[in-house]
């Protein structure tokens, strides 16, 4: 891959978070923005949003593939913060921000879309609890609290994964606790590639879209 001919965001370190970015097509008065983390959809588009696909171009499996960062520096983590609002203000979809990811991507969903305080967040059999993560970030229901926004979280799970659905069971209850939406009913599957799920997820986002 070629990450010369690529976008990419810097922090003062010089360390660079390459990017593809593709504007919807057609204008309406809801034009939302989808960050997709998946690396098996990193060339997706899709005509009525806009999509930001970060691409995870960093060394440390156990940190970066969770959008957090390496070695105990989550500079990944404010990286793509800062990329998700450069790229909402510029394309005025603030109040319009969605996350798609599965797996390590899906605890990077979920993460990502707490903070940037998104409409919904899409995650698809996602690791909620890390281990040799000493911060809060080594489980994703300490973020939760009844007090602040929170997106609805649609979770999403494969019968043989007794894993992550164990996972998505913990953090389905930690969101009951605090009072906050989630839904696992609206499971969007395809028999294809990522892209496939992808724009099944999106038609059932913009199907719920009253609710979000």
């Amino acid at each position: 891959m070629r990450y010369e001919d690529l976008l990419y965001i810097k922090d003062t370190k010089k360390r660079k978070l390459f990017y593809r970015f593709t504007p919807a097509a057609i204008a309406s008065q809801f034009v939302p923005l989808i960050v997709v983390l998946d690396d098996e959809a990193t060339h997706f588009e899709y005509k009525m949003w806009n999509v930001l696909t970060p691409l995870n171009n960093f060394d440390d499996e156990s940190q970066s593939s969770y959008w957090l960062g390496e070695k105990d520096d989550f500079f990944l983590k404010d990286l793509l913060q800062e990329l998700i609002l450069q790229i909402s203000q510029e394309h005025e979809c603030e109040e319009h921000i969605y996350l798609y990811g599965s797996g390590k991507g899906g605890y990077g969903a979920i993460l990502h879309g707490m903070l940037c305080k998104a409409n919904a967040v899409y995650a698809h059999e996602p690791q909620v609890r890390l281990k040799g993560i000493d911060t809060k970030e080594n489980d994703l229901s300490n973020f939760l609290n009844p007090r602040d926004t929170f997106p609805i979280f649609y979770l999403c799970d494969n019968i043989d994964s007794s894993h992550n659905i164990n996972e998505t069971a913990y953090f389905v209850d930690a969101c009951k606790k605090h009072g906050i939406k989630f839904d696992v009913d609206h499971c969007s599957k395809a028999e294809g590639d990522a892209s496939q799920t992808l724009k099944k997820v999106l038609n059932m986002l913009e199907r719920m879209k009253p609710e979000v």
